[in-house]
């Protein structure tokens, strides 16, 4: 860790900007205060200790979203001042403030059917073409752009299958080797077609989820096989064409990222283009469908499992943390499913290398949207798992849709999720969800070039992270996923300490400034 150039800032304004559950508070500002002297005699009570001269190397990238087909569709849909809401809900800086985004790289499954980039059937590319970008994506891509810097992250989800094994898009496969070149020069066009359309990439994954056989667009990739493309086609053509792109790698769940990180990494002729790992947080039983995964709710699953083993109620309290009048429990989440400390591990493994979350969405799993809209629950899912990244050494952090309509699509396979926003493209109307206020409370406060602060909790219900934006305010977030009220001390190591709430089901920013700040009130 390093020092910045004010690491003695002497801290005293405290503002505290909050969401609740059963509340009408959307990041709203509930308090303004004065850190007084902290005399440190209560150690016994709850606590949250931020330690700004402990800084962290790592500078923060950003937040952001994906321009998938299906968001871009949904977008194109809406009225002219509904698609400038939207916008600026995202990209404004008095938004959620978002720097960074994804494409497809052709298909995926959330477009309107499957398809390449142009009309070619050979190595040699003629036909390649970008011109399906043009009807929706590119679009909205440069409506964003117009409200500041947007660094985009490519992905493809399928080569062309006349160049895989089984011969379709979806489904797996592998891309035949003979074609290894022709697809890295793909790679290489799309990143000069979009420079050449005003939308230029900041860089590239391999393969998205290389390790999946999924009913809509995927192609499989072993470890050896990524970092030999990488080695041998990707890395030495981007160089050649004296394209700056940043390569990542994996781009695949939090399971399997050390081993496929150690695994390209182990080869130091593809490690030296890569500039680190991608990962999703999919996996989590809790909240998927797919077989072998939870077919039910994880609440009621767990309902059902203890009524099986008989727990005793006390264990049952215990385990729940509150219980509800009608004598069912809730659940605060249990982290030990999300493989977390994957991510700590892959940033320990080479600290000189780096890490970005690439995708995560809530699927509805069968279910009807409008079920899961104003899913607390959802929010909270994206609190616990950008708190834990953040914490982990992660770098910046792309969400999946932007925007998703009244079905939680279009999506060509029925693979329907919920989005931050969604939009009823019947009515007009944008429905902003949970979601969306929990990305929020970091995204507007902890900003590009942020370094993250040692930052602790006395009790585990106080999930939390802290970070020092470059003007040297520090943005302190502190979620409470309990049924409990919890109160605590907010204490500045060096500068002074105050009382803090944490009421039950909500997320608190709290944005600390010191003497000659004043960037905070401008939030």
């Amino acid at each position: 860790m390093r020092l910045p150039r004010s690491s003695h800032a002497e801290y005293r304004r405290v503002s505290t900007i909050r969401s609740r559950k059963g509340t009408s508070e959307r990041l709203q500002t509930v308090r303004t205060c004065t850190l007084a002297s902290d005399g440190e005699d209560a150690s016994h009570s709850a606590s949250v200790l931020v330690i700004p001269g402990a800084v962290q190397h790592r500078e923060w990238l950003g937040f952001g979203g994906s321009f998938t087909e299906a968001a871009a569709d949904t977008f194109r849909r809406m009225s002219v001042p509904k698609q400038s809401h939207i916008i600026h809900a995202y990209f404004d800086r008095n938004g959620l403030g978002y720097s960074l985004g994804r494409l497809h790289i052709g298909s995926c499954d959330f477009c309107l059917g499957s398809w390449s980039c142009g009309d070619f059937s050979d190595e040699s590319l003629n036909g390649f073409s970008l011109e399906r970008y043009e009807v929706a994506i590119l679009p909205m891509v440069r409506a964003a752009m117009q409200l500041g810097p947007l660094s985009l992250l490519a992905s493809p989800w399928s080569p062309p299958p006349w160049m895989k094994s089984n011969g379709k898009f979806n489904l797996g496969g592998k891309l035949l080797p003979r074609y290894r070149a022709c697809w890295a020069k793909h790679f290489v066009c799309f990143a000069q077609e979009m420079a050449s359309r005003g939308v230029p990439l900041w860089g590239v994954s391999v393969q998205n989820e290389p390790e999946a056989a999924t009913p809509w667009e995927s192609c499989q990739w072993t470890g050896a096989e990524e970092a030999a493309f990488i080695r041998d086609f990707l890395g030495p053509m981007l160089q050649q064409e004296k394209l700056d792109l940043k390569i990542v790698a994996w781009d695949h769940n939090r399971d399997g990222m050390l081993q496929r990180a150690a695994s390209i990494y182990s080869d130091p002729d593809a490690a030296k283009y890569v500039w680190g790992i991608g990962y999703h947080w999919y996996g989590d039983p809790r909240f998927e469908w797919w077989p072998g995964r939870a077919e039910v709710p994880f609440e009621d699953a767990l309902r059902v499992l203890a009524a099986a083993r008989k727990l005793p109620a006390p264990v049952m309290k215990f385990l729940a943390g509150s219980e509800h009048l009608d004598g069912t429990m809730h659940f605060p989440e249990l982290r030990g499913r999300l493989c977390l400390d994957s991510v700590r591990q892959t940033a320990d493994l080479r600290p000189d290398k780096h890490l970005l979350f690439t995708e995560g969405c809530q699927e509805l799993g069968g279910r009807s949207l409008s079920s899961m809209l104003d899913s607390w629950k959802t929010g909270e899912r994206y609190g616990m798992n950008i708190i834990a990244d953040l914490n982990s050494g992660c770098e910046g952090w792309i969400d999946w849709n932007l925007c998703l309509d009244e079905l939680g699509g279009p999506n060509h396979v029925g693979n329907f999720c919920l989005a931050p926003i969604i939009c009823d493209t019947r009515s007009d109307e944008v429905l902003l969800q949970p979601a969306y206020w929990f990305l929020g409370h970091f995204s507007r406060y902890i900003r590009p070039g942020a370094r993250r602060v040692l930052c602790s909790s006395s009790r585990d219900l106080l999930e939390c992270t802290a970070w020092r934006n470059v003007d040297d305010t520090l943005s302190v977030v502190v979620m409470n996923q309990s049924e409990s009220d919890l109160e605590f001390t907010l204490r500045i190591s060096g500068s002074g300490a105050t009382t803090a709430e944490a009421p039950s089901h909500s997320i608190t920013t709290f944005i600390v400034e010191n003497g000659g700040s004043h960037s905070a009130s401008r939030l």
